[in-house]
């Protein structure tokens, strides 16, 4: 597993992976991009590893563990810290002991000689040349820093400042400290949330996001429409600025940013490119699909660049400002992503890169100095490999895990895409993964997966994540039909897809797909045992899977994972705040939300087993979910079985646990439905 734990600059990349118990730190430069191990951390401590970026003599910077989280249980947890790793020297160097006071938004200077990063509303400054251990602070804000950019000249730096901590209303400020002057300038404060500041070529000028902030929703909310948002540019030196574009009130007003949260749009990054020749590139959805538009920083007029019934994911801009990659899906495959350039010397028109091997897909992607990409790319059977293409036609696959071409899983056939029809007649899609054929003939165990999120998209390669892909293909390999589920409320498929009228506490009406999935799969493959099909769901899964069951008979067991089945529990701490709403129309969505979840049909379910799965340190899904819908059910003496991972978080992070749950999962399933074609137990 590699996903987000790459970092990379002109001629440089640096990743962390992690098999089994052990988790190792790699490094590959140009020109060759050899693959060089800097260490390793065999102890199965599951303490994450982050990198952060290079320093002044090409060491690699990162971070190893996370303040309050000690899933080991080690009687005296050391700290999380930053250290400073050489290629050729023995061991780390501790820059910092300790950051549990915090270390939020690090940023490498220009020239890796100084690190800057936030505690709270203090910046500081960490001399990488020196080696002096001892960071210094630069300014301090009201608010909670929540970003920092360096500008080119390296004589300034921007920040976001999230001031909703004061409860003064919700709203964020763009700033700017002169490392000259020490003085700190507001870019055209207002009533919004501004975030992803970007510097234009010349340090002069500053563009960022304006997101309109509305107190009077909630996560399930109608997001089709909203506040407007603003492009804003102002003076980086005075602060005074205008908004070069406003979205249109209506639909699609709402922004919706690369990497931010689904519900609040809060948190993106990337979602603001300057380009060379003086535009502005962002996303919009005002035709009900995520595309860029571009517009000059001094104002004018709204031009599209991609266009169709597909949506832009991700992107990257290069080192001269001259060519955005991105990540889309496409009219006729939504289910894939691909890999496109926009290049100002072929007039911006979009150009598919060649990534890799047939039936697989980038899904990650970045800048690698002025022509390169370094992306991480999945297959059908074939766990994520980091790849680095420094030229159109030389590929260079970096990560000591399978190639691009070496399937781990050769016993089983590669998932694919199958298409059915809701029983409202909306088109859905879903990946299909077979059992080996030497399973034999007769009628095959059925689990199906409804994915986390739920803005999230299921995809027919090996996307990492635990929870997903691993499991899946475990128990594919066990003699299972697998069919994981890109149901209504999920990502890919447009505006209205991701924001339907009815689902998760605003009517449930996502757990419908599930079941007209399985429905599907009653007429579509004869090879399956309708008695014998269980549901399995991790995180916002988890709600779909116990509604599944407290509302029909479809299934004869589940598992929720991290799961949610009191809506009303989630809504009274929505995203860290109270829901601002008057007493009637506050009353009325708790009603919604209670009628939405599975704790409101006990009554109704009738004796299908569940299997609760849960880290009592999960800062996502609290622990009052599953004891609540345990012992609501043991009262019915329905048969409930929690296996709880003390200390672990919402991801089960030590290898051990992740086999005890992989254990517990296939406990569950075999006495309750069994394996292959005859339920035996091989």
């Amino acid at each position: 597993d590699i996903k987000g734990h790459v970092t990379h600059q002109a001629g440089h990349v640096a990743w962390a992976e992690r098999a089994g118990p052990a988790t190792r730190l790699f490094l590959a430069r140009a020109p060759g991009y050899e693959t060089r191990e800097l260490a390793s951390f065999p102890e199965d401590d599951g303490l994450p590893v982050r990198l952060v970026g290079f320093g002044p003599r090409g060491d690699v910077l990162y971070t190893r563990g996370r303040a309050g989280f000690n899933p080991a249980h080690a009687p005296f947890a050391a700290p999380p810290a930053l250290y400073a790793l050489m290629e050729g020297k023995r061991g780390p160097k501790v820059l910092i002991e300790d950051l549990s006071e915090g270390f939020s938004a690090p940023t490498v200077s220009k020239d890796n000689a100084s690190l800057y990063f936030a505690r709270g509303g203090v910046v500081l400054a960490l001399d990488l040349k020196s080696g002096s251990a001892a960071a210094k602070p630069l300014f301090s804000v009201r608010g909670r820093i929540t970003a920092l950019r360096e500008s080119p000249d390296g004589r300034k730096l921007a920040f976001v400042t999230d001031r909703s901590g004061y409860e003064r209303g919700k709203y964020a400020f763009v700033g700017v400290f002169d490392r000259a002057t020490g003085a700190v300038a507001y870019m055209e404060p207002g009533l919004g949330i501004d975030q992803d500041p970007v510097w234009s070529p010349d340090s002069r000028r500053l563009a960022f996001i304006r997101f309109g902030y509305e107190p009077r929703t909630w996560r399930f909310s109608d997001h089709r429409e909203g506040a407007p948002f603003d492009v804003m540019v102002a003076d980086a030196g005075s602060g005074a600025g205008e908004a070069v574009f406003t979205s249109a009130p209506g639909y699609g007003s709402r922004f919706n940013g690369f990497f931010a949260s689904g519900y609040s749009g809060l948190g993106g990054r990337g979602s603001l490119l300057w380009l060379a020749d003086d535009r502005l590139l962002f996303p919009y959805e005002r035709t009900g699909w995520k595309h860029l538009y571009a517009v000059a920083a001094d104002g004018g007029p709204l031009e599209q660049i991609t266009q169709g019934a597909f949506e832009v994911h991700a992107t990257a801009l290069s080192e001269d400002r001259t060519t955005v990659y991105y990540l889309a899906n496409t009219e006729d495959d939504p289910a894939r992503l691909s890999a496109y350039e926009l290049s100002l010397e072929n007039g911006f028109q979009p150009v598919r890169i060649r990534t890799g091997a047939p039936g697989g897909m980038p899904l990650t992607l970045g800048a690698l100095g002025r022509e390169g990409i370094v992306y991480e790319h999945a297959g059908g059977n074939t766990p994520t490999a980091l790849v680095v293409k420094p030229s159109p036609e030389r590929f260079i696959g970096v990560s000591t895990g399978p190639g691009l071409d070496d399937p781990v899983t050769r016993r089983l056939p590669a998932p694919e895409v199958v298409a059915f029809e809701a029983s409202d007649g909306l088109a859905l899609q879903a990946v299909l993964y077979r059992p080996a054929e030497d399973w034999g003939e007769g009628r095959h165990p059925v689990l199906i997966h409804a994915h986390g999120g739920p803005r999230y998209q299921t995809r027919p390669v090996w996307d990492p994540g635990f929870g997903y892909r691993a499991a899946l293909r475990y128990f594919a390999s066990r003699g299972y039909y697998v069919l994981s589920v890109n149901f209504r409320s999920g990502t890919g498929y447009g505006l209205d897809f991701r924001e339907p009228e009815s689902y998760g506490g605003r009517g449930a009406g996502d757990v419908q797909d599930i079941l007209d999935a399985a429905d599907y799969l009653k007429r579509a493959v004869p090879a399956i045992d309708p008695a014998r099909m269980a549901a399995y769901g991790h995180s916002y899964g988890g709600h779909i899977v116990t509604n599944a069951l407290a509302r029909s008979d479809v299934f004869a067991a589940g598992i929720s994972s991290a799961g949610v089945g009191d809506w009303v529990v989630e809504m009274e701490t929505d995203f860290g705040e109270a829901l601002q709403f008057n007493i009637p129309q506050r009353l009325a969505l708790e009603q919604l939300a209670h009628d939405s979840s599975a704790i409101s049909r006990i009554d109704d379910w009738g004796v299908e087993p569940l299997l609760l799965l849960h880290g009592d340190n999960d800062r996502s899904a609290a622990m009052t979910q599953p004891l609540e819908l345990y012992h609501a059910l043991r009262r019915r003496g329905v048969e409930t079985v929690a296996v709880v991972f003390p200390g672990e978080d919402h991801g089960i992070q030590r290898h051990a646990a992740r086999l005890r749950y992989m254990q517990a999962m296939e406990t569950f399933l075999d006495r309750h439905i069994g394996r292959g074609p005859t339920g035996d137990r091989r």
